[in-house]
C-alpha cells in the first residue's frame, strides 16, 4: 500500500486530480457498501412427538430460534418464511421417522399451527410457506424471535414397538428486509438467494400396547317370519404393534340363556342366534374363550336359525369383545 501511495503523488496535476477522485469514490463505496447487509440465521431444534400408537400421537411443538442483525441507524423489518426438507428418510408429505432391524418407517406431519391447518412444505413448494414479520430496532445489533413448529404422528399405522427418529431434516429460512416499517413482499423473500439453514431432529416412541379400534354391527335386516335362516357378519379391528401375539374372546351377550345367545325386543321376546369363527359357520365362537388371532382384522360370522317369532319389534343384543396380548 505504501508503494502505491508514493506512486500516486508522483503523477502530474491532472493525473493527481483523477487519482483523488478515484480515492474519493472508493471511500464513498466503503461507506455505502452492502457487504454488511442485514441478515437472519436459524438455530437447530428437536421435536419430540412423545409416545404414539395406532391412534397416532397428540400434537407436540418446539420453538426454533431465529436471530437477525441490524447495524443501521433505523429499524429493519424482516419477513421470514420457513420451509423444511426431509431428506433421510426422504419425503415431505408425509414425512417419516425410521427404525432399523428391520427397517420400518413411522409417518408424521409438520405444521405451522396447533390446529394442524397449514402443513409446512418442502423447499420445492416454498411459495406455499407461511411467513411472519419481525422488526429489529435501530442500533440493536441483533435480536431474536421464535418460530413454532407443530408435529403429529399419523393415525392408522401398525409398526413394531420401538423408538423412531429422523436422520436428516433441514430447516430452510427464507428472508428479506426493508428499512423502516415497510414489510417486504413474499416475492422479495423468495427471490433472495441467501437462506438460513439448520437441522431439526424429530423422534417418537411407538408403545407396546394394543387396542380395539372398532367392531362393526351385524344387521340381519327386517323379516315377517323366520321360516329360513338369516346370515350376517361383522368385523373387529385391532391395533397392535407388529409381531404381537393376540387373543380375542366374545362373551355371551346380555340376553343369553345358558350358552345360547339371544336378541331381545322391547316387550321381552327373544330370537336365538349364534356366532362363528369361520365363513362356513361350522366353528361356534364359544363364550369367554380366548382364541389366538394373527390378523389385525378379525371377522365374526353370525346366523339366526329358523324359529317362531312371538312378537314384532326391534331385536338386539350387545357382545363384549376382550383382547389380550
Amino acid at each position: 500500500m505504501s508503494v502505491n501511495y508514493s506512486h500516486w503523488f508522483k503523477m502530474n496535476y491532472s493525473s493527481q486530480y483523477l487519482a483523488c477522485i478515484g480515492l474519493l469514490l472508493l471511500s464513498c463505496g466503503l461507506i455505502y457498501s452492502p457487504a454488511h447487509a442485514e441478515s437472519c440465521w436459524i438455530g437447530g431444534a428437536t421435536l419430540s412427538l412423545g409416545t404414539t400408537n395406532a391412534q397416532g400421537s397428540s400434537t407436540a411443538s418446539t420453538d426454533v430460534t431465529v436471530s437477525c442483525n441490524s447495524n443501521w441507524s433505523q429499524p429493519v423489518t424482516y419477513k421470514m418464511c420457513l420451509a423444511i426438507d426431509s431428506t433421510s428418510p426422504s419425503g415431505n408429505d408425509p414425512r417419516s421417522m425410521i427404525s432399523y432391524n428391520p427397517e420400518t418407517l413411522l409417518n408424521y406431519h409438520l405444521y405451522y399451527d396447533a390446529a394442524r391447518t397449514y402443513k409446512i412444505p418442502g423447499s420445492d413448494r416454498k411459495s406455499q410457506a407461511q411467513c411472519q414479520t419481525f422488526q429489529v430496532e435501530a442500533g440493536q445489533a441483533n435480536a431474536s424471535t421464535q418460530i413454532k413448529i407443530y408435529g403429529q404422528v399419523l393415525a392408522g399405522q401398525v409398526v413394531p414397538a420401538r423408538s423412531y427418529t429422523t436422520n436428516s431434516v433441514n430447516l430452510k429460512l427464507y428472508s428479506a428486509f426493508r428499512y423502516g416499517s415497510a414489510i417486504p413482499s413474499n416475492e422479495e423473500v423468495f427471490a433472495n438467494s441467501n437462506t438460513g439453514n439448520n437441522n431439526l431432529i424429530v423422534n417418537s416412541n411407538y408403545e407396546n400396547s394394543c387396542l380395539i379400534q372398532s367392531a362393526t354391527d351385524i344387521d340381519f335386516g327386517a323379516v315377517e317370519q323366520l321360516n329360513t335362516p338369516l346370515f350376517g357378519s361383522g368385523l373387529i379391528r385391532l391395533a397392535c404393534p407388529t409381531g404381537t401375539s393376540m387373543q380375542v374372546s366374545l362373551d355371551n351377550g346380555v340376553n343369553a340363556q345358558g350358552s345360547q345367545r339371544r336378541m331381545r325386543n322391547a316387550v321381552g321376546s327373544y330370537i336365538q342366534y349364534n356366532l362363528y369363527k369361520d365363513v362356513s359357520r361350522s366353528q361356534i365362537w364359544q363364550a369367554n374363550v380366548f382364541y389366538p388371532v394373527d390378523n389385525q382384522s378379525v371377522p365374526v360370522y353370525a346366523a339366526v336359525p329358523a324359529q317362531t317369532i312371538t312378537s314384532v319389534g326391534q331385536y338386539s343384543d350387545t357382545i363384549t369383545v376382550t383382547l389380550t396380548y
